[in-house]
């Protein structure tokens, strides 16, 4: 039997494959389906999934609708508001060091400003009284005034690898949907000529069929790191499933040679079986290339014209890079 593990393992993939977001009724469906608890959901996925068509989402809140009920948001719920308490906390914490620092230096002005006067009337011990306190003072400001430094550090790199983590597939490490949406969105990716390209790996599938899903997400990280290797001076990101994007400057005819450089390069390869030392055979993809268009409302136009594409290049018999 398949361990807890194993089996969220095979959930989230699948989930992936599917484009489909780890929600957790989402996930509550993709864990029943793998563990093979519920013969029928497991039956009726299958009617829907088995050719290699996606499950969408409405076909999957209906399968949990029926086979597993509502699913509860408590949970989430409770992890989210702890979240949030932390972060709450923290802040309190910032605002009660700044107030302090602020408070600090405020008495200081007051008492420096009471204390010229004295100055005038009392000579060099009132001066030498008011220098000690103020480097008192002055001493105190520095050390508050640091510790919010430190804490202010501390939370902006605590926000920042949250916001990686959430921008970065945990397989691959390239960057995922939230990520390649983050560098579409900045307006300096758009000052020049790019191109998008899709990539799919051919058969991804056979692979997870015939020596697991262990091994199919081997393929998918030595995918990766070949593309990243040969693409080291462009974007690369895991689009979902088996498929990645390249984001390149330069124009469609030069971007269909960098695709196909990176496509020879991953044919160069040889693939093992691990566990045995069975040749895997040639990994290859299709992939299409079209213009990225410079204003965002039309980048869904060429997502969908790169798709057509892609499978212009699985129908012509894989292993092609098509450019239009």
């Amino acid at each position: 039997m398949n361990s807890i593990k194993a089996i969220s393992a095979d959930a989230l993939a699948w989930l992936d494959a599917q484009r489909l977001p780890p929600s957790p009724s989402n996930y509550r469906l993709a864990y029943s389906y793998h563990d093979g608890e519920h013969p029928e959901l497991v039956k009726a996925v299958r009617a829907i999934v088995d050719d290699g068509v996606r499950i969408t989402q409405a076909e999957t809140d209906t399968l949990h609708e029926r086979w597993l009920g509502a699913v509860t948001t408590e949970s989430a719920k409770r992890a989210d508001e702890a979240r949030t308490a932390a972060i709450r906390h923290q802040a309190l914490g910032l605002a009660e060091l700044a107030a302090s620092a602020t408070a600090t230096t405020g008495e200081f002005g007051r008492e420096l400003e009471r204390s010229i006067p004295e100055l005038a009337e009392e000579g060099s011990a009132s001066m030498q009284e008011l220098f000690a306190r103020t480097l008192e003072r002055t001493q105190r400001a520095e050390r508050e005034l640091a510790a919010t430094t430190a804490q202010v550090q501390q939370l902006r790199e605590k926000l920042e690898a949250v916001q990686g983590d959430a921008e970065r597939d945990a397989l691959t490490g390239l960057p995922n949907r939230r990520g390649i949406d983050a560098y579409l969105g900045a307006d300096a990716r758009r000052e020049a000529a790019h191109v998008f390209a899709i990539c799919d790996i051919d058969r991804f599938k056979s692979y997870n069929d015939r020596y697991g899903h262990a091994v199919g997400d081997r393929v998918l990280k030595t995918v990766a790191a070949s593309l990243q290797e040969t693409l080291a001076d462009h974007f690369v990101g895991r689009w979902g499933g088996e498929e990645f994007i390249i984001i390149a400057r330069t124009d469609v005819s030069d971007g269909v040679k960098l695709v196909e450089a990176a496509k020879t390069a991953l044919g160069e390869r040889h693939f093992k079986l691990r566990e045995t030392d069975e040749p895997m055979g040639k990994i290859t993809f299709s992939a299409g290339v079209v213009p990225l268009p410079v204003q965002a409302a039309e980048h869904e136009a060429a997502f969908a014209a790169a798709d057509a594409l892609l499978y212009q290049a699985k129908e012509a018999g894989r292993d092609r890079v098509f450019g239009g």
